[in-house]
């Protein structure tokens, strides 16, 4: 049997505490706005880390639980990102809890980070844990926000949470995807990893926006204009060499069709309130 890196002990013990941490909060909420904010928080700190961690490379992850060094870079990110922190923030607001508590995590995944770095599964390029700790209230806040705003069936925060649902669960099951068909996008003939990561986020919310249409009207029409698009898209990218070979044209068409098909039903998902909701 094959032994468990040290390094990757702390990633999933704290996966393990997290997750449970959302289950026991489902169980006390048992409301669908829960698992809605759960994924807007997602989709948040998916932003955060496109732009501190793809773009401005400001930190590593070295879990070792992937072979490949800029996989298991990305999956510790993915953790922190879709799984840590999201799920702390979403915990605070639907239990209304003040800034006491919110203070005391934000201690918590500061005395993490100091931890990490001693232990050498994270360095540092320009980032520091004080910038950790200055913008978590800011994610804490804002999680407070959207959460009051869903509760007041906004419109317009129920129609982005929908774009921003759509977008985190196809990415994330598409790092999977990544992990084992190996298909990435870039520039040029031969692609990187850092470009595939630096891409294909912005396709991502790109198709994002188009895959509504089905969610909006969920007609025949919406869908088959929507994979129209995307298509013309996919195409463009093919002529441009950012999709180089027609595994990855295929597996990106399998994407736009799961993405038309899952819209409607998300949208169908935030807009409603079954009558176990009601009571909450």
């Amino acid at each position: 049997m094959k032994r468990i890196n040290k390094n990757s002990v702390p990633f999933i013990l704290l996966s393990f505490i997290h997750i449970a941490l959302f289950i026991f909060t489902l169980h006390k909420k048992r409301d669908r706005k829960t698992i809605t904010l759960l994924l807007s928080n997602v989709a948040f700190a998916y932003i955060f880390e496109y732009i501190v961690f793809n773009v401005l490379q400001s930190y590593r992850y070295n879990p070792k639980i992937l072979k490949k060094r800029q996989l298991d870079n990305a999956l510790g990110a993915l953790l922190s990102q879709a799984i840590y922190i999201p799920i702390t923030g979403t915990a605070l607001s639907v239990f209304r809890l003040g800034w006491p508590a919110k203070f005391l995590a934000i201690i918590y995944f500061h005395l993490i980070e100091l931890y990490f770095l001693k232990i050498n599964n994270y360095r540092l390029h320009w980032w520091k844990p004080l910038y950790t700790s200055l913008l978590l209230p800011v994610f804490f806040a804002w999680s407070d926000y959207w959460n009051r705003n869903l509760h007041q069936k906004n419109k317009l925060f129920l129609w982005f949470s929908t774009y921003l649902s759509l977008g985190v669960i196809t990415k994330t099951l598409l790092f999977v995807l990544d992990i084992f068909k190996k298909r990435k996008i870039g520039v040029g003939m031969v692609h990187t990893w850092r470009e595939h990561f630096l891409i294909s986020p912005l396709y991502m919310f790109i198709c994002s926006g188009v895959a509504l249409l089905p969610a909006v009207k969920n007609r025949t029409s919406s869908k088959a204009a929507s994979m129209i698009i995307m298509t013309f898209i996919n195409l463009l990218l093919l002529r441009m060499k950012i999709i180089n070979s027609r595994t990855t044209l295929i597996w990106t068409t399998v994407q736009n069709l799961f993405m038309v098909f899952l819209s409607p039903r998300i949208k169908s998902f935030i807009f409603s309130t079954p009558k176990e909701d009601r009571h909450n």
